[in-house]
């Protein structure tokens, strides 16, 4: 066997500061290499749950299916690449709600460069953040993301969209949005979230065979959908409040409160409940085990009217489907689209105390139940909701390609 061929502490020297040194990289074939045009570079806004879901989750298994055959590698990257190297192997930059003034000069650097370079600019948006005169027109005031997103952030994000060859929204009214009221001539792909068929399992739920009498009921919502600071309800500003407060005290149902360190303000008279419990929030990774571990037998989307939630995808149902918890998820009565509005169960916006009981009891027997989480099981394969199908694995190439 040939001996490998190192070099010593001086010529390592001698290589470090570009001295002259007779140590070279044999090469069988010095043809020059071909540039192969297969980097896709995602440039994530935030880092946090929606940075993840969006574009980090999916990027990291785009190169877990293509890192073999080298058809395709993501780079994450936490800044703007400009190196020609890079630029030249890139066949598309992933924009993820990138909307800060400073950077809408270097997109434009990008935009001039991108046909000499073949380039596809590809923008990446699933959050409401502008305000117009209608009514909820806005990001609500419960949100204690509203503050940071200024006016001239605003008009950053149109003009950086208007730069774009593409943009992927989360709903479908959020495109619509996009296109007829801040009119950007720029294609809209719909590219709903996803959820990880590797963290939430593929194994279903055995059917029940008898009436769930002490329901087991979860929230899973950050505190971005109330404010305690402005003692403001938020999402939860409509009967499911009461009912959480009534059904709790009488001893009829288990809440579990996920996204919050600390009791909200409306439900300050459970503290200390037996039956009332705080889960807090955890990051992306983590999400799913208390979850999973908890196992409720219903999951509940309450929100109230307003442009961000019209706006909103239907994730927190499709964790529930995967999950094997029967989802509830709020319509709007005023017209309006609502996330949910395909749900197999939903509640108006304006239900009562007694809509909710008597859906949760009728849901709580065996028949109904495991009818429902059956063919939530089911739409989550036949719509391609999980990360691992490969009907979005090809949507999301037709995106970047």
């Amino acid at each position: 066997m040939e001996k490998v061929h190192t070099s010593n502490l001086e010529q390592f020297k001698q290589q470090l500061a570009g001295e002259k040194s007779d140590i070279e990289i044999p090469l069988t074939d010095r043809k020059v290499f071909e540039v192969v045009k297969n980097i896709v570079v995602t440039i994530p806004a935030s880092y946090a749950g929606v940075g993840h879901i969006r574009t980090i989750f999916p990027s990291n298994y785009l190169n877990a299916i293509f890192g073999k055959s080298n058809k395709l590698q993501t780079i994450v990257s936490p800044f703007f690449p400009t190196q020609k190297d890079i630029l030249l192997r890139t066949k598309a930059i992933w924009f993820q709600r990138v909307m800060n003034p400073k950077h809408v000069d270097i997109i434009e650097q990008y935009r001039q460069k991108k046909d000499a370079l073949k380039i596809k600019m590809v923008y990446d948006i699933d959050d409401f953040i502008w305000k117009g005169d209608r009514e909820g027109e806005c990001i609500p005031e419960y949100n204690n993301g509203r503050e940071g997103v200024t006016d001239e952030i605003r008009s950053a994000s149109v003009e950086i969209m208007k730069r774009m060859d593409l943009i992927t929204v989360s709903s479908q009214f959020l495109g619509d949005y996009i296109t007829n009221t801040l009119n950007v001539d720029v294609p809209i792909r719909l590219l709903e979230n996803r959820v990880f068929k590797a963290f939430w399992g593929d194994q279903r739920k055995s059917p029940i065979v008898k009436k769930i009498e002490k329901p087991k009921i979860i929230w899973t919502a950050s505190p971005t959908h109330w404010s305690d600071r402005l003692g403001l309800k938020g999402d939860i500003d409509n009967a499911w409040c009461e009912y959480v407060l009534k059904n709790v005290k009488d001893g009829k149902i288990q809440f579990f409160n996920m996204g919050c360190n600390k009791v909200p303000f409306y439900f300050k008279e459970l503290e200390g409940h037996k039956d009332y419990f705080i889960v807090p929030w955890t990051n992306s990774y983590l999400y799913h085990l208390p979850v999973k571990k908890i196992n409720a037998d219903f999951s509940i989307g309450p929100l109230v009217p307003n442009f961000f939630n019209y706006s909103k995808s239907c994730i927190k149902m499709q964790e529930s489907y995967a999950n094997g918890s029967a989802f509830i998820g709020t319509t709007f009565t005023n017209g309006y689209t609502s996330p949910y509005d395909n749900s197999f169960l939903t509640l108006k916006d304006n239900c009562t105390v007694k809509d909710i009981e008597d859906m949760i009891d009728e849901y709580s027997e065996p028949e109904k139940y495991n009818e429902i989480i059956t063919k939530q099981y089911d739409a989550m394969k036949d719509n391609d909701w999980y990360y691992e199908s490969a009907g979005y694995i090809k949507q999301l190439l037709d995106c970047l390609s």
